[in-house]
């Protein structure tokens, strides 16, 4: 079996996930011809997979489940407009609701399960194009052009550097059609550069410690500049960040 090759549902293992088995028939029977996604949405589907790529003069194509994350997202979002679990639930879910509890389902909250090595940075490019096009194009209120990305260490978000900055991977895959490359004008913020302004298409790139408390790192710089190099008003304020993400989501209503 190749990695890009379409799967019927009735081919796979059944899921122990409470809604992944309902999605996948649901899924399969709307790729056909993606009816009631935007027009934006269906030209970037269309050339995702349904057009040819040449890469390194070889024919490319996405992986397979990288195709269904993206599809699954958009198909769940954009088609069923469902924004918490409770309604993907009464569409969905396998059997009676064991467990739930409304006070995590205020937002719109989607996880994808994918193995390692399987593609989960094309999924998050995939993401990021889809919205980014669909909020120039179509809804600014339903799409954003702002963007937080955040790996859960610093070795992945090392990994995830290499990929984004400068906008590479948008760059050396097809994720943007060739007649809307001059339109997509995001830039990318890695977590150690400045942020004098924001600028309307944006992603930001960090780890999860920039998100935790500061406090006790601070007071620990502090009383190593106070007792060690007595060079309180001098050096201090060039050994710490202040907590700059905190600052970007509160400017940033819909990243």
């Amino acid at each position: 079996m190749r990695p890009s090759e379409l799967l019927h549902p009735d081919q796979r293992r059944s899921s122990k996930a409470y809604l992944v088995d309902e999605f996948r028939k649901a899924i399969f029977n709307w790729r056909k011809d993606y009816q009631g996604a935007t027009v934006t949405t269906k030209r970037l589907l269309n050339f995702w997979f349904k057009e040819d790529h040449i890469l390194d003069k070889e024919l490319f194509n996405f992986w397979f489940c990288q195709r269904e994350a993206i599809e699954s997202l958009i198909y769940v979002y954009e088609v069923m407009k469902k924004r918490n679990f409770i309604d993907m639930a009464r569409d969905f879910g396998k059997g009676p609701i064991q467990g739930y509890d409304p006070t995590y389902d205020q937002y719109p909250l989607y996880a994808f399960k994918m193995a390692t090595g399987s593609g989960k940075t094309y999924v998050m490019a995939f993401a990021i194009v889809w919205s980014f096009f669909n909020n120039k194009k179509e809804n600014k209120n339903d799409y954003a052009s702002q963007f937080l990305l955040i790996s859960p260490n610093v070795i992945v978000y090392e990994r995830l550097m290499k990929d984004f900055e400068n906008g590479k991977i948008f760059k050396e895959f097809p994720f943007i059609p060739p007649e809307w490359q001059d339109e997509f004008d995001l830039k990318v913020i890695l977590r150690e550069e400045p942020i004098h302004t924001i600028p309307a298409s944006v992603l930001f790139l960090t780890n999860i410690q920039q998100l935790e408390d500061k406090r006790s790192k601070k007071e620990e710089t502090e009383a190593y500049v106070d007792d060690v190099l007595v060079l309180r008003d001098v050096k201090k304020h060039n050994i710490y960040q202040e907590n700059r993400i905190k600052e970007v989501l509160t400017a940033c209503p819909n990243i």
